[in-house]
């Protein structure tokens, strides 16, 4: 009997000028260069975090660029960690101007149909979110999978908070008049950013996403209707009650921002930490020492380091110069002045 695979799976899909929309964390639309730069370069810190404590999981890296358009910086750190680089057309976009930003996310539905037809019965896969870390091995985690069939991580919206313009009231509406009856408890918000799911709910995604895709954008413009990935995600996890919020154990979205962070002591010791704020600032150090160390030489020295770099668990004025300093770069680089 052949041992069971664990899937950790990541990706990045390059926007063309006609298509492009705004990723507000990047600070740019997804055809800039600043922004390819930027998720470039956070697959360092991933791959060597995911890797570094998973060496047993299958490393898959999703995209729809060629292996010549990679920078070589990435084809040496696939080869390092045994990362499979899967090139993948986006099967699954919605139509023009269906909304303003992340139009790119729902490359997820395709990762998950080509999924299907890589697992076998048993196997788990987790699909991640680029800006994330891995602290520790995730051997609980992908047996909490296996068990239960999914690990999802709820992000808690009372229901009348406005999750990228629908609110949770409004997706239980949707749900309803999608299948004809209401979901059988309160609608959850499940964070695009940490799906585990086994090979059955894989299969079960793919088997209901054509059902809640057509009637989304059959919708009229007036209706209350799924904006991005994750509020589809969140009403497939109903219809198929994957209700299980393992992954909240694991995974945090933690906010680093001047005008926001949720960072609380102890939060430091979770063994993913989400860092959507950190990609040009804390990660992008990251970058640069496991570009020059070629993976994580001591532990304790490393994570001090993230921990400091990333203000996890608390910012101080070293990182708020550092990042300053980043910003004036970034600003001389892709906005000089005339």
């Amino acid at each position: 009997m052949k041992p069971f695979k664990n899937y950790i799976a990541t990706w990045f899909y390059r926007e063309s000028h006609e298509e492009a929309s705004y990723y507000p964390q990047a600070g740019g639309r997804g055809d800039s260069a600043l922004l390819h730069s930027v998720y470039m370069q956070i697959q360092v810190p991933f791959f060597t975090t995911f890797r570094h404590y998973n060496p047993e999981a299958e490393l898959l890296f999703f995209t729809n660029l060629e292996a010549d358009q990679l920078p070589p910086f990435l084809t040496e750190l696939f080869q390092r960690t045994r990362t499979e680089v899967v090139t993948l057309p986006y099967r699954n976009r919605p139509p023009k101007g269906w909304y303003k930003a992340w139009m790119n996310q729902f490359y997820v539905y395709d990762i998950f149909k080509e999924m299907e037809r890589r697992m076998q019965p048993g196997d788990t896969l987790l699909v991640c979110d680029a800006d994330c870390l891995c602290r520790t091995p995730l051997h609980s985690l992908f047996q909490s999978i296996r068990t239960d069939g999914s690990a999802l991580y709820d992000l808690g919206c009372p229901q009348g908070f406005s999750i990228n313009g629908t609110t949770l009231a409004q997706m239980e509406e949707f749900y309803t008049s999608c299948y004809g009856e209401r979901p059988s408890s309160p609608m959850a918000y499940y964070g695009g950013e940490f799906i585990g799911l086994r090979t059955d709910a894989v299969h079960g995604v793919n088997r209901e996403f054509p059902v809640v895709w057509q009637f989304n954008f059959n919708l009229p413009a007036d209706t209350a209707r799924l904006h991005e990935e994750a509020h589809i995600f969140s009403v497939l996890a109903e219809r198929l009650h994957l209700r299980y919020a393992t992954a909240n154990r694991y995974v945090k979205r933690l906010w680093t921002t001047p005008i926001y962070n949720n960072v609380s002591p102890g939060d430091e010791k979770l063994s993913v930490w989400h860092l959507p704020s950190e990609k040009k600032f804390g990660l992008y150090r990251l970058y640069r020492i496991l570009e020059r160390d070629k993976g994580i030489l001591d532990e304790q020295r490393f994570w001090a380091k993230a921990g400091t770099y990333c203000g996890i668990p608390h910012i101080g004025w070293g990182k708020k110069a550092c990042d300053f300093i980043l910003t004036l770069k970034e600003k001389l680089k892709y906005h000089p002045t005339h």
